[in-house]
C-alpha cells in the first residue's frame, strides 16, 4: 500500500510539472523520455525541478519514521 502511495505521488508531481510548463507556455525543460535536460535549461531551474521530484520520497520516509 505504501509503494502505491509513492507511485501515485510521483505521478502527481510529474503531471504538475508538465501542467505548469503548459499553462505558463514555457518550453519543456526535459529531453525526450525525461532522461535529461535540454541544453538551454539553466542550473537554477534544474535544481528546483530536482528538488520537486524528490518530495515524494521525503514524504514517504517521514511517513515511515513518524
Amino acid at each position: 500500500m505504501k509503494i502505491i502511495l509513492v507511485v501515485i505521488s510521483y505521478a502527481i508531481v510529474v503531471i504538475s510539472i508538465i501542467a505548469y510548463y503548459k499553462i505558463k507556455n514555457y518550453r519543456m525543460p526535459f529531453a525526450k523520455w525525461w532522461l535529461g535536460y535540454k541544453p538551454e535549461v539553466k542550473m537554477k531551474e534544474r535544481i528546483i525541478i530536482a528538488f520537486i521530484i524528490q518530495i515524494p520520497p521525503i514524504l514517504y520516509w517521514l511517513y515511515l519514521f513518524l
